[in-house]
């Protein structure tokens, strides 16, 4: 085993060292000089003519700043900006043509005017060939010089700069057609450091945006219009990108991508900015991995650079070329050169780079999931899936009523479907009256529009990809939109589709809008889908279970249905199915089926949510009781204070013993009479449905018909809902539960008063605007109905959670206002 050596010989030889190069080096010159005599005259001449070009090129690089300093301070004058070139369009645009991207391509360290070398050509050509034409590449910007001047117009050097050029051009310019190209690559790199410095990188970086801003303007980009740019840049070209990038996407106000081919990045700016990095290079390009090498913000050591974190989070992607080098014959512009595949390296780049433009890109990243998640162990049982409902439901519509009247599955179009679709596929569950036919279509569905629906999908409007913690969380059991991953510019619609790994979200539509228009049927909306279950639901009793020979245990349960001309439970009684549910990865039951007859909530009823399976037989997937959603609260509390102590001590007090209860209490900060409300309360009080309607509230010795509160609330008032939940206690509590302080969950929501046809009275109809993470069952964040999140059976909480939910009715915030025509309300933008 090898030992190593005690720390103090280290120090002593580092002194000795020391030492050593104090006497040494006042001999250098002199040892130096004499070197320099005993050499020959050519030696000589060529040591000479290298130390000049070193002192030229130190010279050289403190002028590089010079050029943008002096844009900076104006020295060219304002018409300066009037004569930049905008840059050309590497195919014309077709007229009328809608723009989805535009591209604009940075050249690499060679370039000294607005053509580009042959091969860099060839490749622009073929690009642009494979790109569609709504797509807009962009050619022509010179990324060296803050003013978009070639080297070889209008300067002092020109003379020599068009020669080196010339040159280069030319593949027989021989050895000195290879210098003066050097020249030319030595100025430029010079120039790309300056991109990279903190000190004039900004003042560079900025001018390089408003020469690609300008050439934008030019070519129909309207800032502001939300149209993705992608900054393609090779080399040295993909340093300026990354520079010009941040500007840009302040100044456009919209997603920009960046493409960095073969590029020495430094790694000095924000990649967190922008939608995503492709950084592209080959295993061959040793000038390439000059940049992680000579940046110290791209080393691992500084985790928390700018490049490390948006590396971390997702948002670059390192691409390999295969067996690839830098330029030339070996570069990724070479046709001679070949891949084991076949293709030449020029055949690759161009597909490659194609594919990610179009965001169809072959790059996407599968997750081994090495723990089964909820949503996973839910998935096997078949009433949980979609397609154990046949689409065709025949159902008694005096028992029976739908949920919505447009209702239907999502389902998430193939990513070359996208354009085509350009929202998601609606497969239709129910219809309106006239589009009955349509039951069973799969159609387009989009967003239609409105006077804030621009707005809207520009905000929410992102490319998506995973990031380290996507990864290990998806591999952790916890749901993720995998499907998704590395697609660009994922619209609200395909991220409710793909939220989940299959295409099972079932959503109910208001405000439809029917189109069938030369290019198909397709379904417009301007409000967010509704997330529901099931499709019909009724109104029922429960009388207990129906035993079977083969299972005692059995799912079939005998109920009865409302009748509302008795007001009483009375119609025919019918056997549904309330089958058990998968029990989670810890055991614990969603909800049960057990003894639902005995609980106390089966005197007033159970809305029952689900649909027909195979057999006829109805599949009850989600509950809600009655009495909890009915506008009849148990309890009125009288005054502000009250109403406060209420609130404050009495709403989660003794949880534990609340368990399997409901309640609604009704807080009114006011007093309780008035004149009129005791006229009309001892009307109310003398009608015929006084046990439904007439329940009583004392207050100071007096007697409040409950009636005169409750009057107060109308159909079509809304409220705005408040909802907190706790922890799961008991002998299978949560882990998050185990402390005495449990972080639960809050979210805002919207209750609306609605007439509800099968009880034939007011109920309140509830739908949670949630704000979720990603989680093992599969919840999405977005608007869900009441019966969705807290009553389905599988991933609702209504029966393991503490819940508690405030409804906050005020008519300054609740009501409409009418703004030059338009209604809102603050409500409405909350």
């Amino acid at each position: 085993m090898r030992k190593h050596l005690p720390r103090w010989i280290y120090w002593i030889g580092l002194g000795i060292g020391v030492l050593v190069l104090t006497a040494v080096l006042p001999t250098v010159p002199v040892l130096w000089q004499g070197l320099y005599s005993a050499l020959g005259a050519t030696w000589r001449a060529t040591i000479d003519l290298l130390t000049i070009t070193l002192i030229t090129v130190l010279f050289a690089s403190l002028l590089a700043p010079l050029e943008a300093l002096g844009w900076w301070a104006g020295w060219y004058g304002d018409q300066i900006q009037t004569d930049i070139s905008p840059g050309t369009l590497a195919e014309p645009l077709i007229a009328g043509q809608a723009v989805r991207r535009y591209v604009v391509y940075l050249d690499g360290i060679s370039q000294a005017q607005h053509l580009y070398i042959p091969e860099v050509e060839r490749f622009l050509q073929e690009l642009a060939t494979a790109l569609p034409d709504d797509i807009v590449l962009i050619k022509g910007i010179i990324p060296y010089s803050v003013l978009n001047r070639p080297l070889t117009e209008d300067r002092l050097l020109s003379f020599f700069w068009r020669m080196a050029d010339r040159l280069q051009m030319n593949p027989s310019g021989g050895i000195l057609g290879l210098l003066l190209a050097t020249t030319i690559n030595i100025r430029n790199v010079l120039t790309v450091s300056v991109v990279a410095d903190q000190r004039y990188g900004p003042i560079y970086n900025q001018g390089t945006a408003q020469i690609i801003h300008n050439s934008l303007l030019t070519h129909g980009y309207q800032p502001g219009g939300g149209v993705p740019l992608t900054l393609l840049g090779y080399s040295g070209g993909g340093q300026v990108a990354m520079g010009a990038a941040a500007y840009l996407k302040r100044s456009l106000n919209a997603p920009i991508d960046v493409i960095s081919l073969s590029g020495v990045l430094s790694g000095n700016h924000n990649a967190l900015e922008l939608e995503h990095v492709y950084h592209i290079r080959g295993d061959r390009d040793w000038v390439e991995k000059e940049g992680s090498i000579l940046f110290p913000r791209r080393w691992k050591i500084f985790f928390l650079s700018d490049w490390n974190r948006a590396k971390h989070r997702g948002k670059i992607t390192l691409v390999s070329l295969g067996p690839v080098g830098h330029n030339a014959g070996t570069g990724p512009y070479s046709t001679t050169a070949h891949l084991p595949d076949g293709r030449t390296h020029l055949q690759q780049t161009v597909e490659l780079i194609a594919s990610i433009v179009q965001g169809s890109s072959p790059l996407v990243r599968r997750t081994q999931v090495s723990k089964l998640g909820n949503y996973d162990l839910y998935h096997q049982a078949a009433f949980n899936r979609p397609e154990y409902y046949p689409l065709q439901q025949s159902l008694d519509p005096e028992l029976y009523r739908a949920i919505a009247p447009w209702m239907g599955r999502l389902i998430l179009p193939h990513c070359d479907q996208r354009r085509q679709v350009n929202g998601a596929l609606f497969e239709m569950y129910h219809t309106e009256p006239g589009y009955e036919h349509l039951v069973g279509q799969q159609v387009p569905l989009r967003w239609g529009k409105s006077v804030l629906m621009p707005s809207y999908l520009r905000s929410v409007t992102k490319d998506l990809y995973f990031s380290e913690e996507a990864e290990y969380s998806m591999s952790q059991g916890l749901v993720h939109p995998y499907r998704l991953d590395r697609w660009q510019q994922v619209n609200p619609l395909e991220s409710l589709a793909g939220a989940r790994p299959y295409d099972d979200v079932v959503v109910s539509l208001n405000a439809v809008t029917v189109d069938e228009g030369s290019e198909g049927l397709a379904l417009y909306i301007t409000a967010e889908p509704i997330q529901i279950t099931g499709r019909y639901y009724a109104l029922v009793k429960i009388l207990g279970q129906v035993p079977v020979v083969e299972n005692p245990e059995s799912d079939w349960f005998r109920v009865v249905h409302f009748n509302p001309a008795t007001r009483a439970f009375d119609q025919v009684p019918e056997i549904v199915q309330i089958p058990q549910v998968v029990a989670d990865r810890d055991g614990v039951l969603p909800s049960t089926n057990r003894q639902l007859e005995r609980s106390p909530l089966n005197e007033t009823g159970w809305y029952i949510y689900g649909e027909q399976d195979g057999t006829g037989k109805f599949v009850v997937r989600a509950i809600a009781p009655r009495a909890l959603l009915r506008l009849q609260p148990d309890r009125v509390i009288f005054g502000k204070d009250a109403a406060w102590d209420y609130i404050k001590h009495d709403a989660w007090a003794n949880v534990v013993a609340q368990k399997g209860r409901v309640s609604s209490v009704l807080l009114c900060p006011t007093e309780p009479m008035s004149s009129a409300a005791r006229l009309e309360a001892e009307r109310d009080q003398a009608s015929d449905q006084a046990s439904d309607q007439t329940k009583n509230q004392t207050k100071n010795g007096r007697l409040v018909p409950m009636q005169s509160v409750v009057s107060q609330w109308r159909e079509g008032d809304r409220a705005l809902l408040l909802h907190v939940y706790g922890g799961i206690g008991g002998k299978q509590r949560e882990a998050a539960a185990n402390t005495p302080i449990f972080f639960g969950h809050f979210a805002y929501g919207v209750a609306t008063v609605v007439y509800e046809p099968l009880a034939q009275e007011l109920s309140f109809d509830i739908c949670y605007y949630q704000v979720y993470t990603h989680n093992q069952d599969g919840i999405i964040a977005g608007a869900l109905a009441w019966h969705r999140y807290l009553g389905d059976r599988q991933v609702g909480c209504l029966g393991v959670r503490p819940v508690c939910d405030m409804l906050i009715k005020l008519d300054a915030f609740t009501q409409a206002y009418d703004f030059g025509g338009m209604n809102a309300s603050a409500l409405d933008s909350l």
